[in-house]
């Protein structure tokens, strides 16, 4: 009876021990790990950060390209290249890592990664997401500017703007523009010197053989015939760098 009554204590403080023992090796474990997790942290926002400042850099020639279509649509294009270009390429970037990290990543998996990664890097996606972007960015622009609370935030050029740029800004009658010269490209005229395909600034499409076009006097900048007509309604001045016609 005593025996038994000896081992009763004994049985309980083993037992009691038991949890004790579990946690601190769970805890041993989870402090063994946290080296590894902080390394695949700091990897992974290096990486993040990589691919952001490449998708940044390249947006922002993308949006500046197309900006080019306005006077204030280069700065404004750039920017907004800039910011789609970075958040494209963390998502692109965090995407990635998911599929790369999950269990039932195959070959195909693997290999959706690297043409993700190769895109990005070539600047092909950048380019796919931005041009929207801007798009967008610079016909809201140019429909803001020929609002009619245009003049309720003058901008520093129209605040020191002279009599012959104010009187651009009123637009040309519709005789007056019918009255400047119109020519025809051809399969020549339609490249430069170089070879390279000739575009429009205001629609930023090239100019193709047989399309009609307005050469603005002064400036001599060419552009689309319907592009041009519906510009100089509203600003008697060369959408490309401003000289009064």
């Amino acid at each position: 009876m005593e025996t038994a009554a000896a081992a009763v204590p004994a049985t309980s403080s083993f037992s009691s021990a038991s949890p004790e023992h579990q946690d601190g090796g769970s805890s041993s474990r989870r402090l063994s790990r946290l080296p590894a997790r902080v390394a695949g942290a700091v990897v992974r926002g290096i990486i993040t950060f990589v691919f952001a400042a490449v998708g940044s850099v390249l947006g922002a020639i993308t949006g500046a390209l197309i900006g080019l279509a306005t006077e204030s649509g280069l700065v404004r294009g750039a920017g907004v290249g800039a910011i789609s270009g970075a958040v494209v390429s963390m998502e692109v970037v965090e995407r990635s890592m998911a599929i790369w990290s999950s269990h039932d990543s195959g070959i195909w998996s693997v290999l959706y990664v690297l043409d993700v990664i190769w895109s990005l890097l070539t600047g092909s996606l950048v380019r796919e997401k931005v041009d929207p972007a801007v798009q967008n960015a610079v016909e809201s622009q140019m429909n803001a500017a020929n609002s009619p609370f245009r003049d309720m935030a003058p901008t520093l050029a129209d605040m020191f703007e002279t009599g012959t740029a104010a009187a651009a800004a009123t637009g040309m009658p519709a005789a007056a523009i019918e009255a400047l010269p119109v020519m025809r490209f051809t399969e020549d005229t339609a490249v430069d010197a170089g070879g390279e395909p000739v575009g429009c600034s205001v629609c930023l499409q090239d100019f193709e053989a047989g399309e009609a076009a307005r050469s603005l006097p002064g400036c001599g900048h060419t552009f689309h015939l319907p592009c041009i007509d519906v510009w100089l309604l509203r600003h008697a001045s060369c959408p490309l760098c401003r000289r009064a016609v």
